[in-house]
């Protein structure tokens, strides 16, 4: 089998020759941060001589409010203070104008400092934005699919109306009104997944033959702790079943991406219909272990991940072999799996450290049989 023809069948929870394992939006077949620093050129050649890829790419097309970006709605100002940059966006809606304001240091994580929604009134400025359907920019997605051809698979985003609503609000407001106020927030994720369902089918349609697997990253703002299992069932499962069923009708596959803990909302996540959910983070950052998620899952949705990413930084010597071997272990032959980091790496340059042990990973699992 090839590498792609393998993380397919897996995803597909089909017979593999092997355990499949894939990078994680680390490739040498694009211009980017990792094939432009050095320090990432050793990982890159094993990559592209051995390993598959997986690789994220989003759906250029919708803007605010789920729709076509449409000229004089959003106005955005970058100030440079120094190596601190302040971004501030305004969009002009018909009952009235909200901004938000994001601050990040020069190579150093940003925060949102103001949020679009903040009370009641601003919930009904936004909802009073217009629909016109996106028009689907996938040139990228079509160049890099071409690229990496039998090496790996695209996931192409699509998007979660929950999601969409939530990145709204400061997150711990998004939370509190869950539990205090659900039947406004489930006004918004109606009025967004009737704008989402057609922008999935307009993507659909886009991405033609392309073998790409849709994928989203919406539902990890909706799990436990913050968040009760409850309220997962209905702001995510009954919208994201009707947005996997338009790509299953269409021939395409679809992921779910959820970092942190899943077991209270795993039987939810297989209801959805998806093909596949990852990262599936081991303990402490998730909740369950590999074994119990494959019994659980009995073939109705594939597994990727559970090699966490932060154990790259500062694991000695050693530990991913072992890790692996612990895997193939627990995986026994089955299918419905795909080994891979957690996440992309970030460090630029790598570390020593980083290298050394992702470089371990790389050749205890070309050894996984």
């Amino acid at each position: 089998m090839t590498r792609k023809e393998r993380l397919l069948a897996a995803i597909r929870r089909g017979a593999v020759d092997r355990v499949p394992y894939a990078t994680y939006n680390i490739h040498p077949y694009s211009d980017n941060d990792h094939t432009r620093d050095a320090s990432y050129c050793e990982i890159m050649e094993q990559i592209e001589t051995n390993v598959g890829v997986v690789i994220k790419v989003s759906s250029v097309g919708a803007g605010v409010g789920l729709s076509r970006p449409a000229e004089g709605v959003v106005d955005t100002v970058t100030e440079i203070n120094g190596e601190e940059r302040i971004v501030t966006t305004t969009i002009h809606t018909p009952k009235g104008d909200l901004k938000s304001e994001y601050r990040n240091y020069l190579n150093k994580p940003g925060l949102m400092m103001k949020h679009l929604i903040a009370d009641d009134e601003d919930i009904e400025k936004y909802m009073s934005l217009p629909y016109e359907p996106p028009e689907y920019d996938l040139s990228n997605a079509f160049s890099l699919h071409k690229s990496v051809g039998d090496r790996g698979i695209i996931l192409l985003g699509f998007d979660d109306p929950m999601y969409q609503m939530a990145s709204l609000f400061h997150y711990e407001d998004f939370c509190i009104r869950t539990l205090t106020d659900l039947p406004s927030i489930k006004r918004m994720v109606d009025w967004a997944f009737e704008r989402s369902l057609e922008n999935m089918k307009l993507v659909v349609a886009a991405s033609g033959d392309m073998d790409c697997v849709f994928h989203t990253s919406g539902p990890e703002l909706c799990t436990p702790p913050m968040i009760p299992p409850s309220v997962f069932a209905e702001l995510v499962t009954p919208y994201m079943r009707q947005l996997v069923e338009v790509a299953h009708k269409a021939g395409k596959l679809a992921a779910i991406h959820c970092h942190g803990r899943v077991r209270q909302v795993f039987e939810q996540m297989i209801e959805t219909g998806a093909d596949m959910l990852e990262p599936i983070e081991p303990p402490p950052q998730g909740d369950i272990s590999l074994s119990e998620l494959l019994n659980q899952a009995s073939g109705a949705i594939c597994l990727m991940g559970h090699v966490q990413d932060q154990d790259f930084y500062s694991a000695p010597e050693g530990y991913f072999t072992t890790w692996v071997k612990g895997i193939a272990k627990t995986v026994g032959g089955r299918t419905g799996y795909i080994m891979s980091p957690t996440c992309t790496p970030f460090d630029i340059p790598c570390t020593d450290t980083y290298k050394r042990n992702y470089m371990e990973w790389l050749t205890a699992a070309e050894a996984m049989l």
